[in-house]
């Protein structure tokens, strides 16, 4: 390779580091320049506050805050946002470790580890009772049927909805499909509801048949 190639080629090489260098240089300037103007406004809203008047810090040029003896007050506040980085840092770390709790090793893992044996557990038992369906007083099944009655009217064969008037309780409780049912009439008809709210039923030539409670437009 002859020596003007060796020279042009070296000429490239510098002219990419120097293009590099000052697009780095450039982005390094524009967040040093945002981070000055940022702490500006902050002192001239304290100063307006006290009264006082405002001295802004000066943002000094692109060359200025690269060249080597520009140490100054814009060395420091760049130095002074990295330490302050750095100590936020340390400090997030630190309160992460001291939240931080190991769980507990058990005696029986211990002597499981120690040993090289597998760890023994005591079988699972349930603490509480099996409980049953409540019983729901007649004022809790009226509602129930009253909603009912909302949903169901028109089925029913009533032109206006027989929930808005009166349903009395009987002072009876039947049997109906092995269930105990409150009984009750309202609107010429009457109906059962068991004490468990499982179910309501209509009257229908001595039969009674059960009605679909269909969760829409509650009344309560």
């Amino acid at each position: 390779m002859s020596k003007e190639k060796k020279l042009a080629k070296k000429e490239q090489k510098a002219a990419k580091k120097a293009a590099k260098l000052e697009k780095s240089q450039a982005a390094a300037y524009a967040k040093l320049v945002k981070k000055i103007d940022k702490k500006n406004a902050k002192l001239e809203k304290k100063a307006n506050k006290k009264g006082k008047p405002f001295e802004p810090i000066p943002v000094p040029t692109q060359e200025e805050a690269f060249a080597p003896q520009s140490g100054g007050k814009v060395k420091k506040i760049i130095l002074m946002i990295i330490l302050i980085l750095l100590i936020w840092l340390v400090v997030y770390f630190l309160v992460m470790a001291i939240k931080y709790v190991a769980p507990p090793a058990s005696a029986e893992e211990t002597t499981a580890s120690e040993e090289g044996s597998p760890a023994e557990y005591d079988r699972y038992t349930n603490p509480h009772e099996i409980t049953k369906t409540p019983i729901y007083s007649v004022s809790e099944a009226k509602v129930l049927l009253k909603q009912t009655l909302h949903d169901n009217y028109i089925g029913l064969g009533y032109s206006s909805d027989p929930s808005t008037g009166s349903i009395n309780y009987t002072n009876n409780i039947m049997e109906i499909n092995n269930q105990d049912c409150y009984i009750f009439t309202a609107g010429s008809k009457t109906y059962a509801v068991a004490t468990n709210l499982s179910s309501v039923y209509v009257n229908k030539n001595g039969t009674f048949k059960p009605l679909t409670f269909h969760n829409d437009n509650y009344l309560f």
